[in-house]
């Protein structure tokens, strides 16, 4: 993690926005030929649990400097992302008030959707709302 994390001015660790491609990722990791197993299966579980997100996407750049390939995903930690306050201040919500901000966060976005189409893309309401 000494890639994704720096020193501030008082010695503490913090989040640095250093960018990594998920190939990068999967080397510096140990995964790939004769290593490590499963890297698609970690890296979706810690995206699930919001351990690591993904930042953007970009293509690769051969030694000529030249685009090539597929897009690969570009992977931060969430404090690098959005703050560090911004992703600990949640922490102590109930579900049911985290749920409600979503819904409403898209209902701000898309004014247009029908309640049950947010509902379905959430997952169902929490039993104390």
């Amino acid at each position: 993690m000494d890639l994704l994390t720096g020193l501030d001015e008082n010695g503490d660790v913090v989040f640095t926005d250093n960018r990594i491609l998920s190939t990068e990722l999967k080397k510096i990791a140990g995964f790939g030929k004769g290593g490590e197993k499963n890297y698609t299966g970690i890296v979706g579980g810690l995206q699930m649990q919001t351990y690591l997100v993904i930042a953007d996407f970009k293509r690769r750049v051969n030694k000529h400097g030249e685009e090539y390939g597929m897009s690969v995903s570009i992977m931060l930690p969430p404090e690098a992302l959005w703050g560090y306050n911004t992703v600990t201040g949640a922490y102590n919500e109930s579900p049911a008030k985290s749920w409600k901000r979503i819904a409403d966060r898209i209902g701000k976005i898309y004014p247009d959707a029908d309640p049950d189409e947010i509902v379905r893309l959430i997952g169902k309401k929490p039993r104390d709302l």
